[in-house]
């Protein structure tokens, strides 16, 4: 996956379960390599969807808590090496730091200093999918949590957005605190006070959820492959009149088959009820028969788009 590299890490699991006769490790392998390419499909959208999300985070980091937290860093090294001094001096700079944020915004309660972010995604069948969280869930009903705990900790596809941020209610005060300390000599105490104030950071994450992102990238795909009258636009000479559009070989009906998948894994991962896809589900079921009667699809496609910002709201809000 591309997504991969827009990260700082990424946990990509590939579910493949045989349940009986039915149901073959070949097929389920199969069903993942065309889940794989129907991602492909749609990864620009998602990737560019994701970092604005992110770039969202970043605008909010505030440099001069940033700056305060690295001269609170700074003022420990120098106790470290003796040089009260020079540790004085940089709590001096991150106490001024502290106070510019807190007369700029008086009533922020948490200076953002960093974010990270990290991918979790599952490469699989929605078959697979349901069959590993029926597992869990068994693990978990028989008091198995070591178990089920490896196998949880991958159970998604999200990217998490980790936002680190300084207490402004306590941290300055701390930082007070420590400075009186070293001007009475009391260096030990004063670190001791240092390292309690770094240990308040407080860390908050953000959920964005991959599965209902593709199925809205596969969604806008099936639009574009359709002319205004509905028709699928499939034969060679209407996919080359759509520059834009590329991956000829999948249909309308295959791209909203595949949002029906992903959002099919997104309830089997738990984002969600199966009474909270339910609407979506009927609106694609509607858009499917609109397709096939080559009716014209418009409406359907504001229904779909106001369903999926109902779900976001509902759910990943």
């Amino acid at each position: 996956m591309k997504l991969r590299n827009l990260y700082a890490g990424t946990a990509l699991a590939l579910l493949i379960v045989s349940a009986g006769p039915s149901w073959s490790q070949d097929t389920a392998q199969a069903e993942a390599e065309a889940q794989a390419v129907n991602r492909e499909q749609v990864e620009e959208s998602v990737t560019a969807e994701t970092d604005s999300q992110l770039a969202d985070k970043r605008t909010a980091v505030i440099q001069e808590a940033v700056d305060a937290l690295d001269e609170t860093n700074a003022a420990i090294a120098a106790i470290e090496k003796g040089d009260t001094d020079a540790a004085i001096a940089a709590l001096a700079l991150a106490t001024g730091k502290l106070e510019t944020v807190v007369a700029r915004e008086p009533d922020l309660a948490l200076a953002p200093v960093r974010i990270d972010h990290i991918t979790y995604d599952v490469l699989g069948s929605v078959k697979a999918v349901r069959e590993l969280g029926k597992q869990i869930e068994d693990l978990v009903d028989d008091g198995k949590f070591q178990e089920a705990r490896p196998l949880l900790s991958g159970f998604a596809s999200e990217v998490v957005i980790r936002t680190t941020s300084l207490p402004l209610a306590t941290y300055p005060d701390a930082i007070l605190a420590a400075t009186a300390l070293l001007d009475d000599g009391k260096t030990d105490e004063a670190m001791t006070v240092l390292n309690a104030a770094l240990s308040t950071e407080v860390v908050t994450d953000t959920v964005v959820a991959l599965p209902p992102l593709r199925a809205v990238a596969m969604i806008e795909k099936a639009k574009a492959l359709l002319n205004d009258d509905g028709e699928a636009a499939n034969d060679k000479a209407a996919t080359e009149d759509k520059a834009a559009t590329e991956d000829a070989d999948l249909t309308a009906a295959d791209y909203v088959e595949a949002a029906r998948q992903e959002l099919e894994i997104a309830e089997a991962l738990g984002y969600g009820r199966e009474s909270d896809f339910e609407d979506l589900h009927q609106a694609l079921d509607e858009l499917d028969r609109q397709i096939e009667a080559q009716e014209d699809t418009g409406g359907i496609f504001e229904t779909i788009a106001t369903r999926f910002e109902e779900l976001r709201t509902r759910i990943f809000n």
